[in-house]
């Protein structure tokens, strides 16, 4: 059993125990980034089931203790069909007849809970249980009769499965060589030959004298450097530091002196142009020289060469595969598109449960464990969901009915982790914007208005502005106002985008004191959505109307002797005295018809507006004598009169006073 550097690893992912075992192991490879110690041991073929073949703790440093293996073999591999490892004591014996020609040597992985790793390799030795074998039991050669003596003819040797001594050695004819017409001359290379000279005389018996020659056969550099594998494979963790030993490679050259001493080099040109590994030149130990990222490289293939110290140096070389073990050193890498027809962060208003928003695709360049990735969704108030199709895509859902007038903006954290050891995570914070759809009409600020204007204001006069709120946006939320009463379209006009109202006309209190009107507010939504608001106007009145008399000429007769504050005619006429605001005329005294027959009176009606204003007019009052005016009947010495004077007041308030 010898404790040397490994030659050869064979790269295997499944484990020999139980699950909770392989899950173990699994955990410590992960974690695991201290030297690979190699070990190798060598068992004969042919021996008994049960025989030791070596101790795999050998592999481990002295000081190291170790209180278990666990093996990077299945139970269904070759290892474990010829081989008996037992996990607890590390002690490894056959399982089965080993036969060197079937398989020639094993390899393996053993890991302690540590963390310690032991790359393991047996090589099956040669013992003499094969016999050499022609190709052919019987073969034909043909030779022409006038052949010379010495002429060489070649055959096809024999194979021998064992190898070194125990291989074909040479050749000898048993039988049917009649007076010995054939030799067989079997060729051996060595570099030492001891001869025996005899000389001999002519006597009989003749004398004889002997000498030993011995010959050295002086080299020649002709034989390269020769790999003892034409292929080296090996691992190495990625957070292994600068100066680790990743593998030693070995060549022998047959030639002797400086013809056999050997350097070794990588070839630059063809392979490791980065430098990542050196290797020393005298003992082939390759180390790392710069650090590895599993990543960026997961597997190195280096092209070593062996040269010879020769004045014209032989070449030789091999493959050395290394396979970058991978450390959760990554986290996560989280990518989001939109799924919006623009492509922005946004969703509509109007989407409905379960509408895609965005598309997370989420990915971990590290392997085993660290692939699997946990992807969570934070903000939203509940409004929004992930849905998963496959291990690596997830959908941002919509979950719940959207209002832009309540919340027009969510912030959202999607969190990918990882299940390695330590775990790595990482976050994508966005905010989406929720855009409007028209989905509310205006709203005008007062849905009734009342409003005073004087009936003398010009054309043009501005006297009200209505406003009516959009809770949409953009285009939505763009109000126009227009007059919806067609029959006052002619009093006043709108301005359709400020809702500024003015006169079209000149306005008549008398005609019109109050004028009703609708104002609708339209939206430029898709489709329109509109609200209407009513409009009192109170038109105000001035004093633009003079007062009018009936009449301009009024008639009456009074009896003589009417008593006195007697009406004798409720009319406009003058009067002899009038009430300033009731116009009625009132006869002061009497009058009598041989006084007087005919009065004309001149009467002047005014408003109290500013300016006043007034109007004319004549009264004419003729008497008439009282039937049975006689002796006994006193005669009235005044004329009583009433007059009720009716005027036409076209104003209001005061100014429809008249006196």
């Amino acid at each position: 059993m010898d404790n040397m550097t490994s030659r050869r690893c064979r790269p295997q992912v499944s484990m020999s125990r139980s699950p909770y075992l392989c899950a173990l192991l699994s955990a410590l490879l992960h974690i695991c980034s201290g030297q690979v110690h190699n070990l190798s041991l060598s068992v004969e073929e042919g021996l008994s089931v049960g025989t030791i073949v070596g101790d795999i703790r050998a592999g481990l440093p002295k000081e190291t203790t170790s209180s278990g293996f666990f093996i990077s073999e299945s139970r269904d591999s070759y290892v474990f069909r010829d081989l008996e490892i037992d996990g607890d004591t590390g002690i490894i014996t056959t399982a089965k007849v080993l036969d060197r020609e079937s398989v020639d040597r094993y390899a393996f992985v053993a890991a302690t809970l540590a963390g310690e790793m032991v790359q393991v390799e047996i090589v099956v030795t040669d013992i003499n249980d094969h016999s050499p074998v022609f190709a052919r039991e019987r073969t034909q050669l043909n030779i022409s009769e006038q052949s010379p003596p010495g002429t060489r003819f070649h055959l096809e040797g024999a194979i021998d499965l064992d190898e070194g001594p125990f291989s074909t050695q040479g050749y000898q004819i048993t039988e049917g060589n009649a007076g010995d017409m054939f030799n067989l001359e079997y060729k051996r290379v060595t570099d030492f030959y001891s001869l025996e000279m005899e000389a001999f005389d002519g006597g009989s018996p003749s004398k004889m004298g002997s000498m030993w020659v011995d010959i050295n056969v002086l080299d020649e550099n002709d034989n390269p450097p020769v790999f003892n594998q034409s292929e080296y494979l090996t691992y190495i963790w990625e957070n292994a530091p600068v100066s680790t030993s990743v593998c030693q490679v070995s060549a022998t050259d047959q030639d002797t002196g400086n013809n056999g001493v050997i350097f070794y080099w990588i070839n630059r040109r063809q392979s490791d142009p980065g430098e990542l590994f050196a290797i020393d030149n005298r003992t082939g130990l390759i180390t790392l020289n710069k650090p590895l990222d599993y990543e960026t490289q997961p597997y190195h293939e280096l092209i070593v060469q062996a040269q010879d110290d020769g004045a014209q140096p032989e070449l030789g070389s091999t493959f050395v595969l290394i396979k970058v073990l991978d450390v959760n050193d990554n986290a996560p890498s989280i990518d989001i598109m939109f799924l919006s027809e623009s492509g922005d962060c946004e969703v509509s208003e109007g989407a409905a449960l379960g509408d895609y928003v965005a598309r997370i695709s989420v990915s971990d360049p590290d392997l085993g464990d660290h692939q699997k990735i946990q992807v969570s969704l934070e903000g939203g108030n509940g409004q929004f969901i992930l849905k998963t199709t496959s291990g690596s895509i997830y959908f941002l859902c919509v979950n719940g009915n959207l209002d832009r007038e309540t919340a027009d903006l969510y912030e959202l954290k999607i969190v990918a982790s990882d299940y390695g050891t330590p775990i790595q995570w990482s976050e994508e914070i966005f905010l989406l914007k929720v855009t409007d759809v028209n989905d509310n009409p205006p709203v005008f600020d007062h849905q009734e208005l009342t409003v005073n204007i004087s009936e003398d204001a010009p054309q043009g006069t501005a006297f009200l502005q209505v406003h009516a709120k959009d809770s949409d946006e953009g285009i939505n939320s763009v109000v126009h106002y227009a007059i919806l009463n067609i029959v006052h379209n002619f009093h006043f006009n709108i301005n359709s985008k400020s809702g500024l109202i003015t006169t079209a006309s000149h306005l008549d209190h008398e005609e019109e004191p109050i004028i009703h009107f609708v104002v609708v507010a339209t939206d430029s939504g898709h489709p329109t959505l509109s609200s209407t608001a009513t409009v009192t106007v109170m038109v105000g009145d001035i004093n633009d109307n003079e007062p009018v008399f009936e009449r301009q000429v009024y008639k009456a007769r009074v009896k003589e002797h009417s008593p006195v504050d007697g009406c004798f005619l409720q009319d406009t006429e003058s009067v002899f005295s009038i009430h300033p605001w009731h116009g009625m005329v009132y006869l002061n005294k009497n009058i009598s018809k041989n006084t007087h027959t005919q009065f004309i009176v001149d009467i002047i009606a005014e408003d109290l507006g500013n300016p006043p204003l007034s109007s004319p007019f004549t009264l004419i009052v003729k008497g008439s004598e009282v039937e049975g005016t006689g002796p006994g009947v006193p005669k009235p010495e005044v004329m009583s009169l009433a007059l009720s004077l009716l005027i036409s007041r076209s104003e209001e308030g005061k100014r429809g006073e008249v006196s």
